[in-house]
């Protein structure tokens, strides 16, 4: 289970969801996100370096 999943789960509302999603991210990759990680192929890099950290793609759901 995500982290957004399991603050939804315990109640947290959408705001707080939102503030603890972007303090993991800032937290995994102080660089930021360009987003486009899994379409440019970087499912298998790390979240520090702009990857999905180890995603397989055939598992993505949308």
């Amino acid at each position: 289970m995500g982290l957004a999943k399991w603050m939804i789960k315990e109640g947290y509302s959408a705001e707080e969801v939102r503030a603890g999603v972007q303090k993991w991210f800032a937290f995994i990759n102080p660089s930021g996100f360009s987003g486009d990680g899994c379409y440019k192929g970087r499912c298998e890099m790390p979240f520090a370096k702009n990857g999905c950290g180890g995603m397989d793609p055939q598992k993505i759901r949308y």
